[in-house]
C-alpha cells in the first residue's frame, strides 16, 4: 500500500510513498502544508495520543440541545408552557456548538517518532487495518534505507565499526535482535571494545 488519505471533521492528510521520501499534504481549520520526508530522517518508535481539550464543551452543548428537544415535545403536549422562540434559539445555538466542537476535535493521532522528523496519522481512519497496512510498508522502506545506507556490503568500513554501526541500528529498531545476532556472528569476535556508533550528518 503506497498511498493512504485520512479525513476526519476539518482534517484532512494525504501519503505517498515515493522512492527515496514520503510525500505528506495535511489540511486542517488552520493551515494547509506540503512537504517531503526523507526515510532516513524517520525513527520506528509509535505513540498515540487522543486530544480531550474540547469535550466538556461537546457534552454540554449535546446536553443543552436534548434538554431542548423534551422542552419542545412537553410544551407540544401542553405539559409545560416555555417560549418556543427562546427554544429555537437555545437549540440553534446549542447545535452549532456541538457542530464546531465535534468538527474541530482533534481524532486520536498516532505518531511515527524516533527520528529528526515526527509524522502524525490519524489513528482510525481510514480504517485501523488500512492504516497498519500503510506503516507496515513505510516502515519495511524506512529499515531498507537505514540498512542500504549504514550496511552496504560495498561499504569499506573497519569491522569494530560495522559492530557498532549494527548495534544501533538494533537501538532504532530497524535490525530485530535475532538479524543483529547474525550479523555480528559474521564479523567473527570483537578484538576491542566499541567505542559506539554516532550518526553524522
Amino acid at each position: 500500500m503506497q498511498q493512504l488519505t485520512q479525513q476526519s471533521g476539518f482534517h484532512y492528510r494525504a501519503f505517498v510513498l515515493r522512492e527515496d521520501d514520503i510525500y505528506i499534504l495535511h489540511k486542517d481549520f488552520k493551515q494547509e502544508r506540503e512537504y517531503s520526508v526523507n526515510y532516513l530522517d524517520l525513527g520506528l518508535q509509535f505513540y498515540r495520543k487522543k486530544d480531550h481539550q474540547h469535550r466538556l464543551l461537546n457534552w454540554l452543548a449535546a446536553a443543552t440541545l436534548s434538554l431542548c428537544g423534551i422542552a419542545f415535545v412537553l410544551s407540544s403536549l401542553r405539559l409545560a408552557t416555555l417560549s418556543s422562540e427562546q427554544l429555537f434559539y437555545t437549540a440553534g445555538i446549542s447545535g452549532l456548538i456541538w457542530l464546531a466542537t465535534r468538527l474541530r476535535q482533534t481524532p486520536s493521532t498516532l505518531y511515527l517518532l524516533g527520528g529528526e522528523e515526527q509524522l502524525a496519522f490519524l489513528a482510525e481512519h481510514p480504517s485501523e487495518d488500512a492504516l497498519h497496512d500503510f506503516l507496515e510498508e513505510l516502515t519495511d522502506r524506512i529499515k531498507d534505507a537505514y540498512q542500504n545506507q549504514y550496511l552496504d556490503d560495498q561499504l569499506d568500513v573497519p569491522a569494530e565499526e560495522r559492530r557498532s554501526r549494527i548495534q544501533w541500528l538494533h537501538q532504532m529498531k530497524v535490525l530485530t535482535r535475532s538479524e543483529k545476532d547474525v550479523l555480528l556472528a559474521k564479523l567473527g569476535p570483537s578484538r576491542q571494545q566499541s567505542i559506539g556508533f554516532k550518526r553524522t550528518a
